[in-house]
Formats: structure tokens, C-alpha cells, sequence
């Protein structure tokens, strides 16, 4: 699926986001310790226990710049996670909910160099969506997600298990692949 091939169209996509992470003030937590002394395994810090899907999570991603990431899940949402505020500890609840799909959603990709993201469900629909963020201060500042594409799979039963975006120099390309039901 070819999203754009000219510039007036990427306005849509809004401003092009550095792949740089934004730079973090020093973490505030103290790491879990290994419940094996001398296990030789690094620490790991626990930032959150994310509990807002009603259902199995089927995939993250993260903006290019961190600022925050993604999640989908089979209670047909899409949610959209600040890491800042995770990193602080200020709130475990998403920023937005996406529920404009009518099934499960089971495929997510980031939009290259964009605070957009790609999402696919098994009723045969995808949606390409921007999240309105920018970074003023310590914490970034969201406003609204807007939906900029829509997509359906032409053939009745086959939804996209799984999605990509590259820039070929030329194009912008969403690639999906397909699971489709065969006639015995």
C-alpha cells in the first residue's frame, strides 16, 4: 500500500520527528535486585505494570523519539502510552485510547521519522493515525490523535497479521502481510 508518493499529502503526517531519543533527567527508582546473589545478572528497573487492556496484548512499538509507545490489544484498542510520566512515576494509565476498530486490532508500526502509527484488525481494517505531542519542558504536551488513512482488505475473512514502513527514497510504503481463509 502506497500512502504517498507527493509532498502535499505529508502534511497529514505532520513535522518530521527526530530518531534521537529526548534526553531524561536522571531515574528517580532503584532497580530490582536479582533474587540470585552472584547470579551474574544485571539489575532491571520495573517502571510500570501497565493493566489498562481487557485483553492479551498483541503489540508495542515506540515513537522514534521515546516520547512514548503503543500498545494493541484483542479488546479492540489501541492505547498510547507517555513514558515520562511512567519514568516518574506519575500515572500508569494511557494517555489516549484509540476504539475505532471493530475487532481485535493485531498489527501496529511506527510511521518512520513521524508520531504516527499503523494499526490492522481481523475484521480487515487499517488505520494510520497521528498522535498530536510535542516536547515543552520536562514533560511532553498531548493534544487529540486524529485518524489520517484508512485502509480495508478487499476480500471478506483476510485481515493483516502484520505490518512494516520504510522510506524507498522515492515512496513512503506500508507494507502488510495478509492471513486469508482458503476454500477446502
Amino acid at each position: 500500500m502506497n500512502l504517498e508518493s507527493g509532498k502535499e499529502g505529508m502534511q497529514d503526517f505532520g513535522p518530521r520527528v527526530s530518531e534521537t531519543p529526548v534526553r531524561r533527567r536522571a531515574n528517580i527508582r532503584t532497580p530490582l535486585q536479582s533474587r540470585e546473589s552472584g547470579s551474574g545478572k544485571g539489575d532491571v528497573l520495573l517502571v510500570a505494570n501497565l493493566t489498562a487492556h481487557a485483553g492479551p496484548v498483541n503489540g508495542l512499538i515506540v515513537s522514534p523519539d521515546h516520547l512514548f509507545f503503543v500498545s494493541c490489544s484483542d479488546d479492540k484498542t489501541v492505547k498510547i502510552w507517555d513514558t515520562a510520566r511512567l519514568e516518574r512515576n506519575v500515572t500508569s494509565k494511557p494517555r489516549h485510547t484509540y476504539a475505532q476498530h471493530h475487532a481485535r486490532v493485531t498489527a501496529l508500526c511506527i510511521i518512520e521519522r513521524t508520531h504516527c502509527f499503523a494499526s490492522a484488525a481481523d475484521d480487515g481494517s487499517l488505520h494510520v493515525v497521528r498522535v498530536h505531542v510535542s516536547q515543552s519542558g520536562s514533560l511532553p504536551k498531548y493534544n487529540k490523535i486524529s485518524i489520517i488513512r484508512e485502509h480495508r482488505i478487499d476480500h471478506p475473512g483476510e485481515y493483516i497479521t502484520c505490518l512494516a514502513h520504510y522510506n524507498s527514497g522515492a515512496f513512503l510504503l506500508l507494507i502488510y502481510g495478509v492471513l486469508g481463509l482458503t476454500p477446502d
